[in-house]
């Protein structure tokens, strides 16, 4: 795919879509662009399970993830994941609920 020509091409998203396209992308430490590509590429192929969660992940993500975490208990790491996993609103309303 990578050696294939390149097309720009102009999507209108919805803010609160695409607020989520840049958290995940930010997550995963690459561009909104390669966010978005990845994705389709992925669900034009089937939508992946959980399982595959992996295949989405740019190379060298696990390792600077253990060590950005290597100080945090294994239940610390979960909660952490699951926090990142949620959009902004629902990080909100986790915090207030904690507070």
């Amino acid at each position: 795919m990578m050696n294939e020509p390149i097309d720009r091409f102009v999507v209108r998203f919805p803010r609160s879509l695409r607020r989520r396209v840049e958290e995940v992308a930010k997550f995963y430490r690459r561009s909104i662009n390669s966010e978005i590509i990845l994705r389709l590429d992925h669900s034009l192929n089937g939508l992946p399970d959980l399982d595959s969660e992996h295949a989405v992940e740019p190379p060298m993500f696990a390792a600077i993830e253990r060590s950005l975490r290597s100080n945090l208990s294994d239940e610390e790491q979960t909660l952490v994941l699951a926090f990142r996993r949620l959009s902004g609103l629902k990080r909100k309303a986790l915090l207030a609920l904690l507070t």
